[in-house]
């Protein structure tokens, strides 16, 4: 709070795991508090007086940027630490990396032992090691054989703008299935009442459903209260069709924020255009 931050990322879009859309429009308005460098990498880091000196270079240029700083921070993701446990005095075996095995039980290679949450290396998050902790207790506890289901796991970025996602993103639908059997589905906050007032510019809604059962497959938000809207969705996708028409037929309390999720499973059209409407919608808004 109250410093000047850069952030110098590897990768050519910022937030690599979300829609690019979505990271287009976060690199946008977080860069407005912040100098956010895509595509670069750094070659150096030394002391320079008082402070410190990174050099960065961009990837495609190779063009350099000298940064000064006070502080470094080295986010570098998260790995294993099964090293210090040595599961493989237990017969536990591990993956390459280091994370341990598990089979659709989350049962280890050693009977009668469980892993979960963290420890498989599959989605980090806290809430997908609660689901786990259910999966474990009903079959190490009760006896029971319940495999795990990942189909619809969540996450949200807590930044300003809020970012949440659950399922496919719109390349992966496409791969799998093919443009023909994808709808998109897309709202602005600004278009509903509640986002009108709130004087919110720019954020949305955008849903992927299967074109024939309107199974829904993905979704993506980025605005207010995106880790809250989106859970509708994510209740929707466990159930066992996974049709996104209970909460296209559902009321929604009007002027809520929830009307936008609703509207944006009601504008579903070709991915083809989807692409057109966004392209219009972004030379507009320039």
């Amino acid at each position: 709070m109250g410093s000047k931050v850069t952030i110098v990322g590897r990768n050519p879009q910022f937030l690599p795991q979300e829609e690019p859309e979505v990271s287009s429009l976060a690199k946008e308005e977080l860069g407005k508090h912040m100098t956010i460098l895509t595509n670069h990498e750094v070659l150096q880091a030394a002391k320079t007086g008082n402070q410190k000196k990174l050099v960065a270079r961009n990837r495609s240029t190779q063009q350099e940027t000298p940064i000064l700083v006070d502080e470094i921070m080295l986010a570098c993701g998260r790995g294993p630490v099964s090293d210090i446990l040595h599961p493989e005095r237990a017969g536990i075996k591990t993956d390459s990396q280091g994370w341990i095995l598990v089979d659709e039980y989350l049962q280890t290679t050693s009977p009668n032992v469980w892993a979960f949450g963290d420890a498989t290396g599959r989605y980090l998050f806290k809430h997908k090691g609660n689901y786990d902790s259910q999966v474990v207790f009903n079959n190490a506890v009760l006896g029971k054989k319940i495999p795990y289901d990942y189909h619809a796991v969540p996450h949200a970025v807590f930044t300003d703008p809020e970012i949440a996602s659950v399922g496919l993103k719109e390349s992966e639908a496409v791969q799998r299935l093919g443009s023909d059997k994808v709808l998109i589905g897309f709202e602005r906050y600004e278009d509903t009442a509640k986002g009108e007032a709130m004087a919110v510019k720019r954020y949305f809604v955008k849903v992927i459903v299967e074109s024939d059962s309107l199974r829904i497959l993905g979704a993506h938000i980025i605005g207010p209260q995106a880790s809250i809207l989106i859970q509708e969705i994510i209740n929707l996708m466990y159930t066992p069709d996974q049709s996104a028409r209970p909460l296209m037929n559902a009321m929604h309390i009007h002027p809520a924020l929830s009307e936008v999720v609703q509207r944006a499973f009601g504008s579903l059209m070709m991915t083809e255009q989807y692409h057109h409407q966004l392209s219009h919608l972004m030379s507009r808004e320039k």
